[in-house]
């Protein structure tokens, strides 16, 4: 007669290391991006990094992002004007992806400002300052739907390559980018983004702590989107305005998604105003030690 034994679990230890926490700033031209750079090179000193191609239009993709991050394992944040999603899946990484969209009307006019008074020989720049606003938008309304169509929804949900005008697959495949983000923003509500970022990324990032002082600006954005959207269409013209805002219908309604998803998520950030109103103490603090004025 055989004698039974109680069989005994087997219990294994795999050697898997811990995950690892980064965040990748998707920079836009002309949303903000100097900004974010600058708060995550002060937040992460020599572990943050900026990434980008060789000529100013390379662009770079996950298996690029994938590659720098295996290279780099001490890098905790960094930021590129060149990269694109959509973003790497690493395993034992976890990419907190942030993008900031902005107004695309507004976003022109800022566009236009920027290249009057960086020193550059190419075309774009030349034209910016020997043409006054609303000649420039209308060479670019002529001539270059890749830099005046639906720049935003392309970028997000092409890799920012235009061969075609965008199609409203395309803003579905964009707003569903901005769903998923770990740290999406809307540059109008540039403080909001910033305190729903740092209540939802404090599980991962303890210690982050998102004040700034503004980089790179040139005109404020005090004044309402109504406002904006007039001041445009007195500069331009009523004609063009409408030109303009029909090649950016689908940019104009990802902005729109964009504000309320962070909006969705400030309902569900506990003492949202005193957030707020922290965050922007803590501003006002670091403008006044770095002796910058508002």
């Amino acid at each position: 007669m055989s004698t039974l034994t109680a069989s005994v679990p087997l219990e294994v230890t795999l050697p898997v290391p811990t995950a690892r926490f980064v965040i990748v700033h998707y920079h836009v031209f002309k949303n903000g991006g100097s900004t974010i750079e600058s708060i995550l090179r002060r937040e992460f000193g020599p572990d943050f990094a900026t990434v980008h191609g060789p000529h100013a239009g390379s662009t770079l993709g996950a298996r690029d992002l994938a590659s720098f991050l295996r290279d780099h394992p001490n890098t905790l944040a960094l930021s590129s004007h060149h990269l694109r999603y959509p973003k790497p899946s690493l395993r034992n990484v976890v990419v907190f992806d942030c993008c900031f969209l902005r107004h695309p009307l507004d976003r022109l006019h800022s566009v236009y400002n920027y290249l009057r008074q960086t020193p550059s020989f190419d075309t774009l720049h030349r034209r910016a300052r020997e043409l006054y606003p609303r000649e420039f938008m209308q060479r670019l309304v002529a001539e270059s739907p890749d830099v005046v169509s639906d720049v935003q929804v392309m970028q997000l949900a092409n890799s920012g390559a235009y061969t075609r005008p965008a199609h409203p697959n395309d803003l579905e495949r964009a707003a569903k980018v901005v769903r998923e983000m770990a740290i999406p923003g809307v540059v109008e509500m540039f403080d909001e983004s910033l305190v729903a970022a740092e209540y939802f990324l404090r599980p991962a990032f303890p210690g982050v702590s998102l004040e700034y002082v503004p980089q790179n600006i040139r005109r404020p954005l005090a004044m309402s989107i109504a406002a904006r959207e007039q001041r445009l269409a007195d500069l331009w013209g009523a004609a063009l305005y409408d030109d303009v805002a029909r090649l950016n219908q689908l940019d104009l309604e990802l902005y729109r998604r964009a504000e309320r998803e962070i909006k969705r998520r400030l309902d569900l950030v506990p003492r949202f105003e005193e957030r707020l109103d922290n965050l922007r103490a803590r501003c006002e603090g670091l403008r006044t030690a770095t002796g910058v004025t508002a």
